[in-house]
């Protein structure tokens, strides 16, 4: 089976490295998948969901979630490697503390006198967004 090298690194370290079958990951363009021999690129990563099918053959219900809060991808085509501000995989995502999160930096967002107070709350409110979509997979995947 061919395979990808996948390394995520946060400034906290390494959070995940592994050779996988599959990346799919948020971009100001859209989702992309990033399979082996994947064209040389470098990209910017949104704020969202990043999804991982380790193995050609694993369903949708297989994959590994992770949210972030974006970051910078670069692919050569054996590896990718993506520099993320944030990465949290389901079992690390606090859901009430997200929901929290959330509800606040909308109060922010509705009350925010400036742009860098705007481009905060909004950026608060795309990652608690991903943290609870995250959340929301995982627990549709116990279901199954």
């Amino acid at each position: 089976m061919a395979s990808i090298s996948f390394e995520l690194v946060t400034p906290e370290g390494l959070k995940l490295q592994a050779d996988v079958y599959e990346i799919l990951v948020p971009t100001p363009n859209g989702q992309i998948g990033i399979f082996p021999h994947h064209m040389p690129l470098i990209n910017i990563v949104t704020p969202g969901v990043i999804s991982i099918r380790k193995r050609e053959g694993d369903t949708d219900d297989n994959l590994e979630h992770m949210a972030t809060s974006g970051g910078l991808m670069e692919i050569d085509g054996k590896r990718a490697r993506l520099l993320a501000d944030t990465a949290e995989r389901a079992e690390d995502i606090n859901e009430m503390h997200a929901k929290e999160a959330l509800e606040r930096a909308i109060e922010m967002q509705k009350t925010a006198k400036d742009q860098v107070s705007l481009a905060e709350a909004t950026s608060i409110i795309e990652q608690s967004t991903a943290r609870l979509r995250v959340a929301e997979l995982k627990r549709k995947k116990r279901r199954s």
